[in-house]
């Protein structure tokens, strides 16, 4: 997760607030929203399903949970909390995962039909759900 967040920084910051805001003709999201997603994501495979609380506002939570879409631009100010959270978020990740915070998960299957048994397997799936969402960053990026 850790080199997922890293790679997924470096872009953005490679970025204006215009093009992080930018949905392209045929997308309907841009790459503002794929980063507040991700993060989003993280947090309830991972803390939600553990029973725990996440680490998001219920506002943020819902600007970018599955099935959101972006309806305004987000703010310079909303945009420096979300790169913030890319790296700060997975460092308390760590130390939780490291104290056994996560002994409580409850296993589910996924929306697109992955069961996701253990804690680890949640971790394997986040990991695949962030490449996907580099893949569409990265697309986003070259029209933007």
């Amino acid at each position: 997760m850790e080199t997922n967040r890293l790679l997924f920084l470096k872009l953005v910051n490679e970025l204006s607030f215009k093009q992080l805001n930018t949905i392209p003709d045929g997308y309907n999201n841009n790459i503002i929203w794929n980063i507040g997603h991700i993060i989003t994501v993280q947090q309830a495979l991972i803390y939600k399903s553990s029973g725990l609380d996440i680490c998001l506002s219920e506002e943020v939570f819902n600007n970018y949970k599955p099935g959101s879409f972006p309806n305004k631009n987000i703010s310079k100010e909303n945009i420096m909390d979300l790169k913030l959270k890319l790296t700060s978020i997975i460092q308390l990740t760590k130390a939780d995962y490291n104290t056994k915070m996560f002994s409580n998960f409850k296993p589910f299957k996924t929306n697109v039909g992955f069961n996701l048994s253990t804690i680890d397997a949640a971790f394997k799936f986040n990991n695949y759900h962030e490449a996907m969402h580099y893949g569409i960053v990265k697309s986003l990026a070259k029209l933007v």
